[in-house]
């Protein structure tokens, strides 16, 4: 072996054993994260079911949930379907027992958190180990391709859509419901304002952190503490309409909002009870206020659901 061919074999090793790294630490964060929901820990904004009523509402497509509407569009389950970033499995064994795919493979980095999915569906669903940024999918094999609050997390952004476009069937659709704002959450100078506003006229004890500290202002994090709590988190998110609106053919694009709600809510969505009447309203004012200022261009909206076809059948490369 050449002197050259020796340092490109020992670079692919430390390269092989850094992402191998990185992996371990993505699984390791959401099993945590995974155990809190189990223990019925409140994390994040759509924790909340008000919250999430608004945010589903503002995603229905002709009246129907994205979930409902493919069924419709199928005549019924669909066939088989795809999920990138199926985590422990929840989402896709929710849409077997719903009756929206009747089959359901799912691709994570790690099967462990997928098996007892996978042991309550009879059959109906299957798992692949892999990194999704290293996709490649067998043509025409699925009609139905999705990921949920995951893509965020995906680098090879084009890679992966030309993936996704190839290994549709004729007919079939790719749903994205994901963040699609500022890459690793380097928010605005305006959303953080406006989330300091928005704080400064809530009742005190709906600010306070768990640990008793009083919550003022969203901070932003530097690029380096993003990567150290989750390696992949919003890679790229900020450019995901961009590609799928270049691969796909657009047949929804639903602006879900979280410009603020997101940063509002987060350390602090557990003070909010369920059910009460002035908690509510107050949820139903900040969601519309936020609204009103995507509808208007003063914000972009961070979450969108995303409904395309390929734009054109693609030869395997």
């Amino acid at each position: 072996m050449t002197r050259i061919g020796s340092v490109l074999t020992g670079l692919r090793r430390r390269l092989r054993a850094v992402n191998a790294a990185a992996a371990a630490v993505e699984v390791d964060h959401w099993k945590t994260v995974e155990e809190k929901a189990r223990r019925g820990v409140r994390q994040f904004w759509l924790n909340h079911p008000r919250v999430a009523y608004h945010y589903h509402r503002k995603a229905l497509v002709d009246g129907l949930s994205w979930q409902e509407w493919i069924v419709r569009r199928f005549g019924g389950p669909v066939p088989h379907a795809l999920e990138l970033g199926c985590g422990n499995g929840a989402a896709a064994l929710a849409l077997v027992r719903q009756g929206v795919a009747a089959h359901i493979t799912g691709i994570d980095l790690e099967e462990t958190r997928f098996a007892e999915s996978r042991a309550s569906a009879a059959g109906a669903l299957d798992f692949i180990a892999g990194d999704i940024n290293q996709l490649q999918l067998e043509p025409c094999r699925y009609d139905l391709v999705y990921a949920l609050q995951s893509f965020h997390h995906f680098e090879r952004l084009e890679e992966i859509m030309y993936q996704v476009s190839r290994a549709l069937k004729p007919g079939g659709y790719f749903i994205l419901d994901e963040f699609v704002g500022p890459a690793r959450f380097q928010w605005t100078d305006l959303q953080l304002s406006l989330t300091a506003h928005i704080l400064g006229l809530l009742p005190r004890h709906l600010r306070m952190y768990e640990h008793g500290i009083e919550k003022l202002a969203e901070a932003r994090s530097t690029v380096e503490q993003v990567v150290a709590v989750c390696p992949s988190e919003a890679i790229r998110s900020d450019e995901i309409v961009n590609v799928f609106e270049h691969e796909f053919d657009v047949i929804q694009h639903r602006r879900l909002g979280g410009t603020l709600q997101h940063l509002l809510y987060s350390g602090i969505i557990h003070n909010f009870p369920d059910g009460d009447v002035n908690v509510d309203r107050m949820i139903d004012c900040i969601d519309g206020l936020e609204t009103a200022m995507i509808e208007t261009g003063m914000l972009g909206s961070d979450f969108a659901l995303l409904i395309g076809t390929p734009v054109r059948p693609h030869s395997i490369r």
